[in-house]
């Protein structure tokens, strides 16, 4: 029996029901308040569970069918996650950047053969994350199903998001949006999206290769890559093209013709509104445009220092070629702004910039740590990396960025703890600090399970640690100090290793030992006092244990003596100068500027 109707005569309420049958209820009844009650509460009940309801199309197996349209309801209110996450596409920022929450999927089938687009810019109310997956593959899909993704497009309210990608005609698609989570449970929320062809916006002048834009070297030179299309190739494997998006998008380019040799700076560093991605590619390269990825010649994402994303980059240049230069944006970013292209002698990077050319430095004593005897200067400024074997901080979060490191080596000399002083000369510049084994293999020492991290964007000048767990027959390892240029800005600093004085158990009996000036720059003076006449050898040996200079005294008499060295030819470094008779020694470090 269902209800038809209810209506309301005089005092009576009169429910009518299939089959012609009828009740009244006097409205003056309690009966009749309290059954209106139940009614109501049973009417929210029910309205609540059915705004609420787990969509029809939460599953990827029950994906919904959607053909081409524009303003097409959809939410993701009630929805649980089953897709799978995608650790190199469409990566987003927060604890959880590859993962989709509360998603709900669409199956697509294409009515014509080009570039399809699925569009939520501005039309829903959460922050959406969207991906593409052929249609072939099996739920859930995995990161080789998918043909397209976004997080956050540009240019879209709310952090909305929208796709182009390839079809073809009567090919079908898996369609999936979830939400945005910096962990879970993740965004969720309603609105619509449009589906369908895409038509490309009128790009600018120079949107193609071909097209390039003829510049001269110039400061604050306007550009933009407003409303640009990706006509350039991708770069899969380079440092330069990282957090999932392989190439410059929304491109725009720019021929130069040099009128001399030397270096150029290519700039958008702190001038442009945009996550700006650089490449240079000679104009000779390969077939020219549309040029490869072999034809790369220079790249830069993030310049060191250079905010919002903004980029740098330096390249050799020779008198009369012309280089194509390639300017968009991370994740189809668009904006505009100025560039600088200028002539330059670029900074010298740090003499240890290489893992195979490292400074060597050594552990002092407390005392002389606290009574600064000794400082080891550096710096990450115009440092650089190898691409080829380049490991990221193990307590560097990300999986992409550009970095910057230099080296050096030292030897523990049997102790199994060191201390670290570190601190930076340069307002706002970022480390970090960790130990290595050799630099064949680069594999981390196992002394360090993680690094150390000097933030300097939190105002910090100093921190101090220790290195445990140091084995006692090991010899020398291999110290790196980086700065990542994606995030942080290079700089400036000193540092100090210290542990307990290590006495040798068959020391040289000498007095009043003295070795000036230290640090040297040409003529060294030797002193002390023999206690008694000796055979008497000096020995100088690098920190790699190479013997730089030996001389053989013979016999020396008792009493006070002084003894001059030349050390204007000796390569700047620390050594360790050591007075010898037999198998007992006496020795101490210098410094040579």
């Amino acid at each position: 029996m269902d209800l038809h109707d209810d209506r309301r005569v005089g005092s009576y309420l009169i429910l009518e029901f299939s089959n012609n049958f009828y009740i009244y209820y006097s409205l003056n009844s309690k009966f009749m308040k309290k059954l209106l009650q139940l009614l109501c509460t049973v009417v929210l009940v029910l309205s609540s569970t059915w705004i609420y309801a787990q969509p029809a199309n939460d599953d990827c197996a029950n994906a919904a069918v959607v053909t081409e349209g524009n303003n097409q309801p959809f939410t993701t209110l009630m929805a649980t996650t089953d897709g799978a996450a995608h650790a190199n596409d469409c990566m987003s920022d927060g604890a959880t950047p590859d993962s989709t929450y509360l998603d709900v999927w669409y199956s697509y089938t294409a009515s014509f053969t080009g570039d399809a687009e699925w569009s939520f810019c501005g039309l829903a109310d959460f922050d959406t994350k969207i991906f593409v997956y052929d249609g072939t593959a099996s739920c859930p899909p995995g990161d080789d199903d998918i043909v397209g993704c976004s997080e956050d497009a540009s240019g879209c309210a709310n952090a909305t998001s929208a796709v182009v990608f390839p079809v073809t005609m009567g090919s079908t698609y898996i369609l999936r949006v979830g939400g945005y989570g910096d962990g879970g449970p993740g965004e969720s929320g309603t609105g619509a999206f449009n589906l369908g062809e895409y038509v490309p916006p009128v790009g600018p002048d120079n949107d193609n290769c071909a097209d390039a834009q003829v510049i001269t070297l110039g400061m604050d030179i306007p550009c933009s890559n407003v409303t640009a299309n990706l006509d350039g190739p991708e770069h899969p494997n380079n440092p330069c093209f990282g957090f999932g998006d392989n190439t410059v998008q929304a491109d725009v380019w720019y021929s130069y013709t040099a009128n001399f040799t030397g270096t150029v700076l290519w700039s958008t560093c702190n001038s442009v509104t945009f996550d700006s991605r650089l490449a240079v590619y000679p104009a000779n390269a390969g077939s020219g445009c549309p040029f490869e990825d072999a034809d790369l010649y220079a790249c830069n994402d993030d310049g060191g220092g250079c905010m919002g994303y903004s980029s740098e980059l330096y390249f050799d240049v020779e008198n009369g070629a012309t280089y194509l230069l390639r300017l968009g944006g991370y994740n189809a970013e668009e904006g505009d702004g100025t560039m600088n292209l200028i002539e330059i002698v670029p900074p010298e990077p740090p003499m240890n910039d290489l893992c195979t050319e490292p400074e060597s430095v050594f552990v002092m004593t407390q005392e002389e740590a606290d009574d600064f005897v000794y400082t080891f200067p550096g710096l990450t400024i115009a440092s650089s990396i190898d691409n080829d074997a380049f490991l990221f901080p193990k307590c560097f979060t990300p999986t992409s960025g550009e970095f910057g490191d230099v080296w050096y080596t030292f030897d523990p000399e049997g102790r199994t703890e060191i201390g670290v002083r570190f601190s930076s000369s340069t307002e706002g510049a970022s480390y970090y600090f960790d130990i290595w084994e050799d630099c064949d293999s680069l594999g981390y020492a196992p002394i360090m399970d993680d690094c150390f991290y000097f933030d300097g964007d939190d105002g910090s000048t100093f921190f101090e640690d220790t290195i445990t767990n140091i084995p006692e027959s090991h010899g020398q390892y291999y110290l790196r100090i980086s700065t990542a240029y994606t995030y942080d800005a290079p700089g400036e600093y000193f540092f100090q290793l210290f542990g307990e004085e290590i006495v040798s158990v068959k020391e040289l009996a000498l007095e009043s030992i003295n070795f000036y000036p230290n640090p040297v720059s040409d003529i060294a003076l030797l002193e002390f006092d023999l206690p008694k006449s000796d055979d008497i050898q000096i020995e100088i040996n690098d920190l790699l244990g190479q013997s730089i200079y030996l001389q053989d005294r013979g016999t020396v008499m008792s009493g006070r003596q002084n003894m001059t060295f030349d050390l204007s030819n000796f390569q700047s470094g620390i050594y360790i100068l050591s007075v010898r008779s037999g198998d007992r020694v006496k020795s101490m470090k210098f410094i040579k500027e």
